[in-house]
């Protein structure tokens, strides 16, 4: 971008200073040619999609800025300066600076910058700087000093704050029973490299547990609080943001990984850079208020808001770099047999090794298996206003490229706040993201791809096969399985398109001194298109086999399916305070809430094109409509609660709330769910002596309920129409009611020797009740296949915490320590009368006494062998008795949890001289199995592994013989997959004014930071955080990794500038 295009890209305006002081008048005199040039403006050769957005927004946001108070021609009279965070250095706004002693202040705006004026005489004055969740402080000034800087230390424990998540409004966290984890995002974005909404989640939240899917770009994560409690319906929290509901589905796009498994989240929509904070509250005790839906958590997105003061621009760019570490020594060398030399019968065994995979290919083809991805990230944002009118406006682009060269992402995200207060008695807020973007994706898992070809190579599709009289290497495939990954990438396009836009609207009002009320109205509006496109290639069908997907040659084929998701969201809460005498006062709560959600899938497909470079479905000479559905999901809920306070340190609150949903069966009513909760700020009452190293104690409890409704169609008949005729299809079920899950939480929040220490430890109990199960329907109503019923029961008991502490406090050095971490535990009470074990898979299911969706297949504990035939025999497996019984005839055992029973982080930062600062993040996982799928497709089905062409060398012969039983057991490929991980460090430097200064800037910032520098686990697999996403091989249980690449590795490089 030429320099004449800063910041209004016009020669008229040559500096940013320049520009704010532009009178309104000029603003719109210029915005016509302001929009004009922020095109022309840029090189015409190639304009990048970053460049573009960057000027766009620029010059919008610069023409819609309100006018900044004029600047003072004189310093005296006047105290200025900067408000920071003293451990990141970053801008702390909002804060309250006062003179002491004089009825003059102001309040820090978004950079955190402040300005007094009208401080009369000379000399010194007493500055007192207050913000919420800092520790205040005071210090002298001169008068006229302009360049004062005031360093502000974070509370360890601070119970000030606010909270907007599971409350009949906005609450302070001393009043709520219960636990609320919030997530400073803000903060967390500017030093550490996060890519999307789940990484910024991941570890930041006791309680919280995410399971990676994969290392391609752009796919997601599952994410739990406080584990699995559902044995059929969905395990996912809700999803709020600026306090409406959102679609909060894990698992989108294409079935990349097959077995019915997409890898993209919807979670990931949400830019981290338009994040102020995040609010996790944990279970049914906490979720009351939202009532049906929320058993599984819900997780509140709050996004950035302006501040009173002068427009404050703020310019992210970032750059960097991924791969997959070690790869070329990570995979294991496969075996199999080729001709040897000069004979027609006789075979050698040989390996193949993915460093000779890797030769093969640069030889044919020039390139790698696996490449170096590069990341390329702009965000530029606009916040400001006056008292009355504040704003905040921001857009980005990214594009991602990942470690196979197909893989890729680009996404634009655009985002307006406005807040006004027309009157002291009103106040109003809009929030408006949107967000647009392609992801490619490759195959992998099931479906293929390079990673397919490469884990499952053999020596036999390198050198050709029995009576090829040749070593030579004369087969195209290379090794690869099915063919190089060149192919794969030749012959299929995989992606997601998807537009997302959030808007809401909140009113609040207080017509009187004890009444308030507000409403707020809201819409998520989400369109996906995924295709799956594989172009007509006669050359590739009749060279390589595994692509003649119609018989050589390859006639092409495409498949499209559409997702539409509108979300509708009305929330009204009224609230009425009384003081019932000096000490009593009363706070009571009233509301009702309307969420509908419209869910809209269409699929077509079409195949056998009459020739090459033909992708449409118009043009297939086959075509199908697969599917067309609409379902429609509506909620209809309210709530009565109330509190009683006693001198602002006792809060005790209870509360009913009714719902009833579209999807509940028609003899079953409404659903009612209770909350009772206290909080007791021990430490505020004079009455009690504590230790003196308590500066703040508080004593909290909880108990409520919520739930979890069917699925659409669950609870009523189904007809499917086909040739002109309805066949019956779902028996459906009259009776049908809601999952009902109840929880007891009691916990304690401590901050100790003067703030320096902080602890939250939550201890929770509870359990679901009429868990949704499947039974066969009565052949007599005439329906096949399955009912679904309410019967179950699952108990839950867990302990989590939070511990903050500063060791090291000082101007030059300050260190800071955060622990967080869960374990929690499940188990089924009830599968209903009858019944005490239901499948889920072959290897998976529910059993009473045990865990949800755990692992169960039969176990090989002894066998002989045959020195001849070089086979185990005689294979005897663990009968659950304490004895062996025949495998042909064993029962499936017990074999490990396959959903996580702990989790935790450490988080390290370090600050140096006010200026440095280091951050590291580790994070854990544990209690739980998994499956090694590359073993199991290796040795079962490919025979690849070596124990099955040196037998001898096995001295477990109950291993081997589950081994040469390929794919019929698979006791063997389940592990502990626990795991440690240096998941991100980083440097952040702040500049030096001066040198900030020389490009207009009133701070700046260089961060370097990388991601996935380290693990430590004990899983013989590949990458213990791989898996499919969803489908019959993933999802809620029984997480499976099969040729899924690992996480990749990152270093990036990012510029911050406030101007």
């Amino acid at each position: 971008m030429r320099h004449d295009c800063l910041p209004t890209f016009g020669p008229e305006v040559g500096s940013a200073k320049t520009v704010l002081l532009l009178s309104r008048s000029n603003r719109m005199e210029q915005s016509v040619r302001v929009l004009a040039r922020c095109r022309t403006c840029l090189p015409k050769r190639r304009r990048s999609p970053a460049a573009t957005l960057a000027a766009m927004i620029a010059a919008c946001m610069w023409i819609l800025a309100p006018d900044p108070e004029p600047l003072r021609a004189q310093a005296s009279g006047v105290i200025a300066g900067v408000v920071v965070n003293d451990r990141s250095g970053a801008p702390v706004s909002d804060a309250q600076i006062a003179v002491e002693g004089r009825n003059v202040g102001a309040t820090s705006d978004a950079a955190g910058r402040f300005r007094i004026v009208g401080v009369t005489g000379s000399g010194n004055v007493e500055l007192t700087i207050r913000r919420i969740g800092f520790q205040s402080r005071t210090l002298s000034v001169a008068i006229g000093a302009t360049d004062v800087r005031v360093a502000l230390t974070e509370r360890a424990m601070e119970l000030t704050s606010v909270v907007t998540t599971g409350t009949a409004g906005i609450a302070e966290k001393r009043a709520i029973g219960n636990a609320v984890t919030t997530v400073n995002a803000a903060e967390v974005v500017a030093t550490q490299p996060v890519n999307s909404f789940q990484e910024l989640l991941n570890g930041r939240a006791s309680g919280v547990s995410i399971t990676a899917s994969s290392g391609q770009v752009g796919t997601g994560s599952r994410i739990r609080v406080r584990g699995a409690s559902s044995l059929s319906l969905s395990n996912d929290p809700l999803i709020y943001v600026d306090g409406v509901r959102v679609d909060n589905t894990q698992a989108s796009g294409p079935a990349n990984q097959a077995f019915g498994s997409a890898s993209i989240s919807r979670w990931n929509d949400f830019s981290p850079d338009d994040i102020e904070s995040i609010e996790v509250i944990k279970g049914p005790a906490a979720a009351t208020l939202y009532g049906t839906e929320a058993s599984n958590g819900v997780i509140q997105i709050i996004t950035k808001k302006g501040a009173a003061g002068r427009p404050v621009w703020n310019l992210i760019a970032r750059g960097g770099t991924s791969w997959v570490p070690n790869w070329l020594t990570r995979f294991e060398d496969n075996y199999g047999t080729v001709p040897r030399a000069g004979s027609t019968t006789a075979l050698d065994t040989v390996t193949i090794s993915t460093r000779q995979l890797n030769d093969s290919l640069n030889a044919r083809f020039g390139n790698d298996i696996f490449t170096r991805g590069e990341l390329q990230d702009v965000q530029l944002s606009l916040s400001g206003g006056s008292p009355t009118v504040r704003y905040y406006a921001g857009g980005g682009y990214e594009e991602n490229r990942g470690a196979e060269r197909v893989n890729r992402l680009r996404r634009t995200n655009l985002r307006v706040n406005l807040q006004a207060n027309p009157s002291p008695s009103i106040d109003l807020q809009s929030s408006l993201g949107y967000t647009t973007g392609r992801t490619y994706l490759p195959y992998e898992a099931g479906g293929g791809g390079a990673t397919w070809a490469t884990y499952y190579a053999s020596p036999s599709f390198l050198y050709g096969g029995v009576g090829v009289n040749t070593r030579a290497i004369n087969n195209p495939q290379l090794g690869f399985r099915s063919g190089p990954p060149n192919i794969y990438y030749e012959a299929y396009d995989i992606f997601q398109d998807a537009d997302r836009f959030t808007g809401s609207f909140q009113f609040a009002n207080r017509p009187t001194s004890w009444l308030n009320h507000r409403l707020i109205l809201g819409i998520d509006r989400l369109a996906e298109n995924n295709e799956e496109r594989t172009p007509r290639n006669d050359i590739l069908g009749a060279t390589y086999a595994s692509f003649a997907s119609s018989g050589p040659p390859t006639s092409g084929s495409i498949a499209a399916s559409m997702r539409d998701v509108t979300v509708t969201s009305y929330d009204y809460v009224a609230n009425a305070n009384f003081s019932l005498t000096s000490a009593f006062k009363s706070v009571t709560s009233a509301g009702g809430q309307i969420y509908m959600r419209q869910s809209r899938f269409r699929g077509i497909s079409g195949s056998t094109f009459p020739a090459a470079g033909l992708t449409s479905i118009a043009s297939a000479s086959i075509r199908n409509v697969g599917t067309d559905e609409l379902f429609q999901n509506n909620t209809v809920g309210a709530f009565v609660q109330q509190q009683v306070v006693w001198n602002d340190r006792l809060f005790l609150t209870g509360a009913i709330r009714t719902d009833d949903n579209s999807a509940f069966g028609t003899n079953f009513d409404a659903v009612t769910y209770p909350k009772l909760s206290a909080s007791w700020v021990v430490s505020d009452e004079p009455s009690l002596k504590i230790p003196s190293m308590f500066n703040m104690l508080r004593l909290r409890s909880a108990y409520g309920a919520s739930g979890l409704q069917p699925g659409a169609f669950d609870a009523i008949r189904t007809y499917t129409a086909a040739g002109g005729f309805l066949t019956p299809s779902s028996a459906g079920n009259p009776d049908l009611g809601p999952e009902r899950s109840t929880e007891f939480e009691a916990g304690l929040d401590a901050g100790m020797w003067n703030d320096r220490v902080a602890l939250e430890l939550t201890y929770f109990k509870g359990n679901t009740k009429d868990a949704i199960l499947s039974r066969q329907a009565p052949p007599s109503n005439g329906f096949p296949g399955f009912q679904l019923f309410n019967a179950g029961q699952v108990d839950r008991t867990g302990l989590e915490w939070i511990l903050r502490t500063t060791p090291i406090r000082g101007d030059r050095l300050a260190l800071d320590l955060t622990l967080s971490g869960s374990t929690n535990s499940y188990n089924i009470a009830s599968l209903g009368a009858g019944t005490d074990f239901v499948s889920l898979t072959s290897n998976t299911g529910h059993r009473v006494g045990y865990a949800p969706g755990a692992w169960w297949d039969r176990r090989v504990v002894s066998a002989g062998y045959d020195p001849v035939t070089k086979r185990a025999t005689n294979l005897m497996c663990d009968d659950n008795k304490g004895g062996t019984v025949a495998c042909a005839s064993a029962p499936r055992v017990f074999l490990g949890n396959s959903v996580p029973t702990s989790e935790g982080s450490l988080t390290a930062g370090l600050t140096i001289f006010g200026n440095l600062r280091i951050n590291s993040f580790l994070d854990w996982r544990g209690g739980y199995k998994k499956l090694d799928g590359n073993y199991r497709v290796r040795c079962g089905a490919f025979v690849l592994c070596r124990e099955l062409y040196y037998p001898d060398e096995v001295e477990d012969k109950a291993l081997l013989g589950a081994v040469q039983a390929g794919t019929a057991y698979t006791h063997h490929l389940i592990y502990d997959a626990s795991f440690m991980r240096l998941r991100e460090l980083s440097a952040t430097y702040t500049l030096p004014a001066r040198f900030a200064s020389t490009v207009r800037a009133s701070r700046a910032t260089v961060t370097l930071a990388g991601r996935n520098l380290a693990l430590w686990t004990n899983f013989p697999g590949i990458e213990p955080e791989a898996s499919f996403n969803g489908g019959t091989r993933g999802g809620a249980f029984g997480q499976w990794e099969q040729n899924v690449l690992p996480q990749l590795r990152q270093f990036v490089a990012t510029v911050n500038f406030n101007f």
